[in-house]
Protein backbone atom coordinates (compact mmCIF):
# COMPACT_ATOMS: atom_id res chain seq x y z
CA UNK A 1 0.00 0.00 0.00
CA UNK A 2 1.37 3.23 -0.89
CA UNK A 3 1.87 5.38 2.11
CA UNK A 4 1.28 8.50 0.19
CA UNK A 5 -1.75 8.06 -0.87
CA UNK A 6 -3.42 6.19 1.54
CA UNK A 7 -3.17 5.90 5.57
CA UNK A 8 -3.78 3.59 7.80
CA UNK A 9 -5.98 4.34 11.11
CA UNK A 10 -8.52 2.43 13.99
CA UNK A 11 -11.50 2.24 13.49
CA UNK A 12 -14.11 5.47 15.17
CA UNK A 13 -17.90 5.84 15.67
CA UNK A 14 -17.67 7.88 12.24
CA UNK A 15 -16.61 5.13 10.62
CA UNK A 16 -19.84 2.98 10.58
CA UNK A 17 -21.46 4.80 8.03
CA UNK A 18 -19.18 4.66 5.40
CA UNK A 19 -18.49 1.10 6.26
CA UNK A 20 -21.11 -0.08 5.49
CA UNK A 21 -21.53 1.60 2.39
CA UNK A 22 -18.45 -0.39 1.03
CA UNK A 23 -19.84 -3.73 2.39
CA UNK A 24 -23.35 -2.89 0.39
CA UNK A 25 -21.32 -1.97 -2.70
CA UNK A 26 -19.84 -5.71 -1.86
CA UNK A 27 -22.88 -7.48 -1.40
CA UNK A 28 -26.13 -5.03 -2.49
CA UNK A 29 -28.71 -7.99 -2.01
CA UNK A 30 -27.97 -8.40 1.95
CA UNK A 31 -26.52 -5.39 3.19
CA UNK A 32 -25.53 -4.92 6.97
CA UNK A 33 -26.98 -1.35 8.13
CA UNK A 34 -24.48 0.84 10.23
CA UNK A 35 -27.14 0.76 13.04
CA UNK A 36 -26.65 -3.38 13.02
CA UNK A 37 -23.10 -3.48 13.05
CA UNK A 38 -22.95 -0.93 15.97
CA UNK A 39 -25.79 -3.38 17.53
CA UNK A 40 -23.45 -6.46 17.26
CA UNK A 41 -20.22 -4.40 17.91
CA UNK A 42 -22.17 -3.91 21.61
CA UNK A 43 -23.17 -7.56 22.08
CA UNK A 44 -19.55 -9.32 21.40
CA UNK A 45 -18.08 -6.51 23.59
CA UNK A 46 -20.62 -6.88 26.28
CA UNK A 47 -18.85 -9.59 27.79
CA UNK A 48 -15.48 -9.11 29.20
CA UNK A 49 -12.68 -11.24 27.07
CA UNK A 50 -14.49 -10.66 23.90
CA UNK A 51 -13.27 -8.50 21.41
CA UNK A 52 -14.65 -6.89 18.31
CA UNK A 53 -11.45 -4.96 16.85
CA UNK A 54 -11.50 -2.66 13.50
CA UNK A 55 -9.28 -0.54 11.61
CA UNK A 56 -9.85 1.65 8.29
CA UNK A 57 -8.06 3.02 5.44
CA UNK A 58 -8.07 6.34 3.92
CA UNK A 59 -7.61 8.09 0.76
CA UNK A 60 -5.37 11.14 2.24
CA UNK A 61 -6.34 13.55 -0.47
CA UNK A 62 -10.20 12.74 0.14
CA UNK A 63 -10.16 11.75 3.25
CA UNK A 64 -12.65 9.12 2.67
CA UNK A 65 -12.80 5.86 3.71
CA UNK A 66 -11.89 3.01 0.89
CA UNK A 67 -11.22 -0.17 3.15
CA UNK A 68 -11.42 -1.46 6.70
CA UNK A 69 -10.62 -4.74 8.44
CA UNK A 70 -11.63 -6.38 11.55
CA UNK A 71 -10.78 -8.91 13.92
CA UNK A 72 -13.71 -10.68 16.13
CA UNK A 73 -15.00 -12.98 18.50
CA UNK A 74 -18.39 -14.83 17.55
CA UNK A 75 -21.47 -15.22 19.43
CA UNK A 76 -22.84 -18.92 18.76
CA UNK A 77 -19.78 -20.94 18.29
CA UNK A 78 -17.75 -18.74 20.54
CA UNK A 79 -14.40 -19.63 21.13
CA UNK A 80 -11.50 -17.64 22.97
CA UNK A 81 -8.23 -18.45 20.53
CA UNK A 82 -10.74 -18.37 17.02
CA UNK A 83 -11.66 -15.11 15.70
CA UNK A 84 -13.61 -14.20 12.54
CA UNK A 85 -11.74 -11.84 10.10
CA UNK A 86 -11.98 -9.57 7.30
CA UNK A 87 -10.32 -7.49 5.01
CA UNK A 88 -12.57 -5.52 2.67
CA UNK A 89 -11.80 -2.82 0.05
CA UNK A 90 -13.60 -0.29 -1.84
CA UNK A 91 -13.96 -2.09 -5.57
CA UNK A 92 -12.50 1.27 -6.75
CA UNK A 93 -9.33 1.01 -5.13
CA UNK A 94 -8.19 -2.80 -5.24
CA UNK A 95 -5.13 -4.09 -6.18
CA UNK A 96 -3.28 -1.28 -4.61
CA UNK A 97 -2.02 -3.23 -1.89
CA UNK A 98 -4.80 -2.49 0.32
CA UNK A 99 -6.15 -5.47 1.29
CA UNK A 100 -2.45 -6.95 2.21
CA UNK A 101 -2.02 -3.71 4.85
CA UNK A 102 -5.45 -4.82 6.76
CA UNK A 103 -5.19 -8.22 6.74
CA UNK A 104 -1.34 -8.61 8.17
CA UNK A 105 -2.35 -5.75 10.83
CA UNK A 106 -5.46 -8.95 11.72
CA UNK A 107 -3.03 -11.07 11.59
CA UNK A 108 -0.51 -9.78 13.75
CA UNK A 109 -3.24 -8.66 16.38
CA UNK A 110 -4.42 -12.38 16.40
CA UNK A 111 -1.45 -13.65 16.97
CA UNK A 112 -0.51 -11.75 19.46
CA UNK A 113 -3.81 -12.99 20.98
CA UNK A 114 -2.45 -16.72 20.51
CA UNK A 115 -5.20 -17.58 18.01
CA UNK A 116 -5.82 -20.90 17.20
CA UNK A 117 -7.49 -20.23 13.98
CA UNK A 118 -9.50 -17.29 11.44
CA UNK A 119 -12.09 -17.62 9.67
CA UNK A 120 -13.23 -15.69 6.65
CA UNK A 121 -15.75 -15.44 4.17
CA UNK A 122 -15.78 -14.53 0.20
CA UNK A 123 -18.47 -14.15 -2.45
CA UNK A 124 -17.75 -17.59 -5.04
CA UNK A 125 -17.89 -14.80 -7.94
CA UNK A 126 -14.93 -12.37 -6.38
CA UNK A 127 -11.98 -13.57 -8.41
CA UNK A 128 -9.97 -11.48 -6.22
CA UNK A 129 -11.20 -12.31 -2.97
CA UNK A 130 -11.20 -15.66 -3.69
CA UNK A 131 -7.47 -15.55 -4.83
CA UNK A 132 -6.66 -13.35 -1.85
CA UNK A 133 -7.44 -15.97 0.61
CA UNK A 134 -6.14 -19.04 -1.53
CA UNK A 135 -2.59 -16.51 -1.01
CA UNK A 136 -3.17 -16.19 2.91
CA UNK A 137 -3.55 -19.98 2.92
CA UNK A 138 -7.06 -20.04 3.86
CA UNK A 139 -8.50 -23.54 3.25
CA UNK A 140 -12.47 -23.82 1.98
CA UNK A 141 -14.63 -25.20 4.49
CA UNK A 142 -17.92 -24.59 3.46
CA UNK A 143 -20.26 -22.82 1.11
CA UNK A 144 -23.72 -20.96 2.11
CA UNK A 145 -26.05 -19.95 -0.95
CA UNK A 146 -28.05 -17.06 -0.62
CA UNK A 147 -30.97 -17.39 -2.81
CA UNK A 148 -34.42 -15.27 -3.73
CA UNK A 149 -38.25 -15.71 -3.70
CA UNK A 150 -39.81 -14.05 -5.98
CA UNK A 151 -43.24 -13.13 -4.45
CA UNK A 152 -44.65 -11.66 -7.46
CA UNK A 153 -45.35 -14.26 -9.70
CA UNK A 154 -45.30 -17.45 -6.49
CA UNK A 155 -47.69 -19.84 -7.02
CA UNK A 156 -48.23 -20.71 -3.56
CA UNK A 157 -51.00 -23.18 -3.93
CA UNK A 158 -48.22 -25.64 -5.30
CA UNK A 159 -46.77 -25.75 -1.33
CA UNK A 160 -49.05 -27.80 0.64
CA UNK A 161 -51.23 -25.95 3.61
CA UNK A 162 -50.38 -28.07 6.93
CA UNK A 163 -52.63 -26.26 8.87
CA UNK A 164 -54.81 -28.84 9.29
CA UNK A 165 -52.40 -31.81 10.29
CA UNK A 166 -50.68 -29.57 13.03
CA UNK A 167 -54.00 -29.24 14.54
CA UNK A 168 -54.25 -33.22 14.37
CA UNK A 169 -50.93 -33.15 15.88
CA UNK A 170 -51.81 -31.10 18.74
CA UNK A 171 -50.16 -28.21 17.45
CA UNK A 172 -50.62 -24.44 16.95
CA UNK A 173 -49.06 -21.77 14.98
CA UNK A 174 -48.86 -18.40 16.11
CA UNK A 175 -46.41 -15.79 16.10
CA UNK A 176 -43.74 -13.98 18.62
CA UNK A 177 -46.00 -10.90 18.74
CA UNK A 178 -49.06 -12.73 19.72
CA UNK A 179 -47.97 -14.66 22.31
CA UNK A 180 -46.24 -11.39 24.00
CA UNK A 181 -42.83 -9.95 22.95
CA UNK A 182 -42.24 -8.43 26.57
CA UNK A 183 -43.52 -11.47 28.41
CA UNK A 184 -40.62 -12.80 30.15
CA UNK A 185 -41.92 -16.23 30.13
CA UNK A 186 -43.00 -16.23 26.32
CA UNK A 187 -38.83 -14.54 25.41
CA UNK A 188 -37.81 -17.68 27.93
CA UNK A 189 -39.58 -20.29 25.87
CA UNK A 190 -38.38 -18.97 22.60
CA UNK A 191 -34.92 -18.85 24.57
CA UNK A 192 -35.05 -23.07 25.05
CA UNK A 193 -36.27 -23.10 21.43
CA UNK A 194 -33.62 -21.77 20.03
CA UNK A 195 -30.99 -22.99 22.37
CA UNK A 196 -32.01 -26.64 21.55
CA UNK A 197 -32.86 -26.46 18.26
CA UNK A 198 -30.05 -24.18 16.81
CA UNK A 199 -27.55 -26.68 18.68
CA UNK A 200 -26.66 -28.60 15.49
CA UNK A 201 -27.04 -25.65 12.82
CA UNK A 202 -24.02 -26.39 10.71
CA UNK A 203 -21.28 -23.64 11.54
CA UNK A 204 -17.69 -22.80 11.06
CA UNK A 205 -15.96 -24.21 14.65
CA UNK A 206 -18.48 -25.93 17.79
CA UNK A 207 -21.50 -24.66 18.96
CA UNK A 208 -21.23 -22.66 21.99
CA UNK A 209 -24.64 -21.86 23.88
CA UNK A 210 -25.38 -17.93 24.97
CA UNK A 211 -27.19 -16.59 27.67
CA UNK A 212 -30.69 -15.59 28.12
CA UNK A 213 -29.68 -11.33 28.26
CA UNK A 214 -27.49 -12.15 24.94
CA UNK A 215 -30.14 -14.04 23.33
CA UNK A 216 -32.54 -11.22 23.96
CA UNK A 217 -30.12 -8.62 22.54
CA UNK A 218 -29.44 -10.27 19.49
CA UNK A 219 -32.95 -11.62 18.10
CA UNK A 220 -35.29 -9.69 19.89
CA UNK A 221 -34.35 -5.93 20.42
CA UNK A 222 -31.68 -6.12 16.96
CA UNK A 223 -32.85 -3.57 14.64
CA UNK A 224 -33.72 -6.55 11.78
CA UNK A 225 -36.58 -8.03 14.31
CA UNK A 226 -40.05 -8.21 13.18
CA UNK A 227 -42.50 -10.34 16.22
CA UNK A 228 -45.12 -10.47 14.31
CA UNK A 229 -43.56 -12.26 11.43
CA UNK A 230 -41.77 -14.75 14.08
CA UNK A 231 -44.05 -18.07 13.71
CA UNK A 232 -43.86 -20.25 16.13
CA UNK A 233 -45.43 -23.98 17.18
CA UNK A 234 -46.11 -24.34 20.10
CA UNK A 235 -47.74 -27.99 21.35
CA UNK A 236 -49.28 -27.49 24.71
CA UNK A 237 -47.22 -24.88 27.02
CA UNK A 238 -43.75 -25.62 24.45
CA UNK A 239 -42.37 -23.95 21.92
CA UNK A 240 -40.84 -26.45 19.10
CA UNK A 241 -40.45 -24.81 16.50
CA UNK A 242 -40.05 -21.50 14.81
CA UNK A 243 -38.88 -19.42 11.56
CA UNK A 244 -38.47 -15.45 11.44
CA UNK A 245 -38.54 -13.10 8.86
CA UNK A 246 -36.72 -9.93 9.84
CA UNK A 247 -35.60 -6.62 7.65
CA UNK A 248 -33.13 -5.83 5.23
CA UNK A 249 -31.42 -2.76 5.46
CA UNK A 250 -31.80 -0.23 2.55
CA UNK A 251 -33.82 -2.83 0.46
CA UNK A 252 -37.51 -2.01 1.67
CA UNK A 253 -39.04 -4.29 -1.11
CA UNK A 254 -37.23 -7.38 0.47
CA UNK A 255 -37.53 -9.35 3.67
CA UNK A 256 -35.55 -11.80 4.88
CA UNK A 257 -35.87 -15.29 6.66
CA UNK A 258 -33.58 -15.04 9.82
CA UNK A 259 -33.35 -18.12 11.34
CA UNK A 260 -35.67 -21.70 11.24
CA UNK A 261 -35.56 -24.46 13.53
CA UNK A 262 -37.35 -27.61 14.91
CA UNK A 263 -36.63 -29.46 18.10
CA UNK A 264 -35.26 -32.58 17.26
CA UNK A 265 -37.89 -34.76 18.27
CA UNK A 266 -40.44 -32.67 16.31
CA UNK A 267 -38.83 -33.18 13.58
CA UNK A 268 -40.07 -35.19 10.14
CA UNK A 269 -43.80 -33.68 10.90
CA UNK A 270 -43.96 -31.04 8.25
CA UNK A 271 -43.04 -28.13 11.31
CA UNK A 272 -40.88 -26.10 9.35
CA UNK A 273 -42.25 -26.35 6.02
CA UNK A 274 -45.85 -25.35 7.42
CA UNK A 275 -44.03 -21.81 9.36
CA UNK A 276 -42.05 -21.41 6.30
CA UNK A 277 -45.29 -21.00 4.00
CA UNK A 278 -46.93 -18.61 6.86
CA UNK A 279 -43.81 -16.68 6.42
CA UNK A 280 -43.98 -16.40 2.78
CA UNK A 281 -47.94 -15.52 3.05
CA UNK A 282 -46.83 -13.11 5.53
CA UNK A 283 -44.53 -11.54 3.29
CA UNK A 284 -46.82 -10.94 0.44
CA UNK A 285 -49.60 -9.68 1.96
CA UNK A 286 -47.40 -7.18 3.58
CA UNK A 287 -46.47 -6.34 -0.05
CA UNK A 288 -43.11 -7.31 -0.22
CA UNK A 289 -41.82 -8.44 -3.47
CA UNK A 290 -38.97 -10.51 -2.50
CA UNK A 291 -37.83 -13.56 0.35
CA UNK A 292 -34.09 -13.99 0.96
CA UNK A 293 -32.80 -16.35 2.69
CA UNK A 294 -29.40 -18.06 3.12
CA UNK A 295 -28.40 -21.93 3.46
CA UNK A 296 -25.60 -24.06 4.41
CA UNK A 297 -24.58 -26.43 1.92
CA UNK A 298 -24.08 -28.79 5.00
CA UNK A 299 -27.58 -28.01 6.12
CA UNK A 300 -29.92 -29.91 3.06
CA UNK A 301 -33.17 -30.50 5.27
CA UNK A 302 -33.71 -26.77 5.01
CA UNK A 303 -32.31 -26.28 1.60
CA UNK A 304 -34.82 -28.46 0.10
CA UNK A 305 -37.86 -26.72 1.96
CA UNK A 306 -36.55 -23.89 0.06
CA UNK A 307 -36.55 -25.31 -3.10
CA UNK A 308 -39.73 -26.47 -2.63
CA UNK A 309 -40.75 -23.23 -2.58
CA UNK A 310 -39.12 -22.05 -5.36
CA UNK A 311 -35.99 -20.08 -3.88
CA UNK A 312 -33.53 -20.09 -6.49
CA UNK A 313 -29.54 -19.55 -5.81
CA UNK A 314 -28.60 -15.71 -6.72
CA UNK A 315 -24.89 -16.18 -4.88
CA UNK A 316 -22.40 -18.42 -2.98
CA UNK A 317 -20.29 -17.26 -0.32
CA UNK A 318 -17.25 -19.26 0.56
CA UNK A 319 -16.34 -19.86 4.47
CA UNK A 320 -12.70 -20.43 4.90
CA UNK A 321 -10.16 -21.12 8.02
CA UNK A 322 -6.92 -20.49 8.56
CA UNK A 323 -5.11 -22.84 11.00
CA UNK A 324 -2.57 -20.82 13.15
CA UNK A 325 -1.46 -23.57 16.13
CA UNK A 326 -2.36 -26.47 17.58
CA UNK A 327 -6.72 -27.15 18.22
Amino acid sequence: MDRSLYSLRPFVEMDYEPVARISALIDPEFPDSAEDERHWHDIITAKPGRLMLKWVVEEIRSEAVVGWGGLSHTLWNYHPNKYWVQATVHPEHRRRGIAHELYSLVEKEARDRNALCLWSAVREDDADGVQFLASNRFAPMRRVWFSRLDLIHLDLSRFPNRSQAMEEQGIRITTFGDEGTERAEVRRRLFELVQRGGADVPRMGEYTPITFEEFVAAEIEGPKALPSATFLAVKGEQFVGMTSLERVPGVPDTIGIGFTCTLPEFRGRGIASELKRRGVEFARKEGYRSLVTGNDSLNPRIWAINQRLGFQQERTWIQAQKTLGAT
